[in-house]
């Protein structure tokens, strides 16, 4: 009796065993199954290196799912860091990096992001589209926006010569909004004028012309706009100076200091500032305002971003 107990209580121990060995195994499978079906382990096999994978796990789902579902891409981690990286631009964005491969290796992922965003990987006046008319005063009048054909706003009004010079005509909405920034700067000892206000078809064509006759197109492309692409046409622009003062010399005005400090307050931004003609594509012109109204112009002046860069990244619906 005695030896069969313990006949039971071995086949009992090996039967644990076995049922250990057996749970041991399906774990062991299961961590298997779970290591290489992991996105780790996918983003390995794919080419990411460490830091990489790393990266790409704690990134959003798009990005992630974009490295899973490609080739290695060694653009990809850096182009969706930047700040204004647009998905829908992405495709452009790699093709401008290859077309910049040819030159050098030493990539600004910033730069690549703006000058796609805002078109400037391409020719003046190519890739050109009509501008979303539905944005009223936020609409893009730039070199690959144009205004529709020969436009014409229908609210033109002559403006007093007691806020510009003779022959001055501007928007309603603008002329608004000027007085309105005249009188604020009136009570600073600031006094201000606008040289230029709406231009018409025929007007922006010849402005076009003379400068292109007399300095060639390219030059002409630098500093005026084409007819139905200029903001002028748009009667959304004023050129403003100050008495005394030509747009040359207004940057050293105090009348220019004030705008800087409070142009946006009643609707108006600096459309062409310094150092940023790569992004715009005009020269500097401290004397060229564009109305946007009151609270849309405080975002761009607080966004720190040229109209055209603001643009692409907040308000284009393609």
């Amino acid at each position: 009796m005695y030896y069969k107990k313990r006949k039971i209580k071995k086949k009992a121990i090996v039967a644990l065993a076995i049922f250990l060995l057996l749970i041991a195994l399906i774990i062991t499978i299961i961590k298997l199954y779970s290591h290489y079906t992991s996105n780790e382990y996918k983003l390995s096999k794919i080419g990411y290196n460490e830091k990489e994978i790393s990266t790409l796990l704690k990134a959003d789902s798009k990005v992630l799912t974009k490295a899973l579902d490609n080739k290695y891409d060694e653009h990809l981690i850096p182009l969706t860091n930047e700040k204004y990286f647009l998905w829908k631009n992405y495709k452009t964005y790699k093709q401008y990096i290859t077309e910049l491969t040819k030159e050098t290796t030493d990539i600004d992922y910033q730069d690549v992001v703006t000058k796609v965003n805002v078109k400037r990987n391409y020719d003046y006046y190519t890739h050109t589209k009509k501008t979303d008319m539905d944005q009223n005063e936020a609409i893009l009048v730039n070199k690959y926006y144009a205004l529709p054909d020969k436009y014409a706003p229908e609210d033109i009004v002559d403006v007093s010569n007691w806020y510009a010079f003779e022959g001055i005509k501007t928007r309603q909405i603008v002329y608004d909004a000027f007085k309105e920034m005249f009188n604020a700067a009136k009570e600073d000892g600031i006094t201000l004028i606008i040289n230029s206000g709406y231009r018409t078809y025929e007007a922006q064509s010849k402005v076009y012309e003379e400068y292109k006759e007399a300095y060639g197109e390219e030059y002409a492309d630098n500093y005026a706009a084409r007819p139905d692409y200029s903001e002028h046409q748009s009667g959304l622009a004023l050129d403003i100076i100050t008495y005394g003062a030509s747009g040359e010399t207004f940057e050293t005005t105090e009348a220019f200091k004030w705008l800087q400090d409070n142009a946006d307050k009643y609707g108006f931004i600096l459309r062409y500032p310094k150092d940023k003609e790569d992004i715009t594509g005009y020269k500097y012109e401290s004397w060229h305002y564009r109305y946007l109204g009151k609270e849309l112009a405080k975002k761009v002046k607080k966004s720190g971003l040229t109209y055209d860069e603001y643009y692409a990244y907040y308000l284009d619906k393609d």
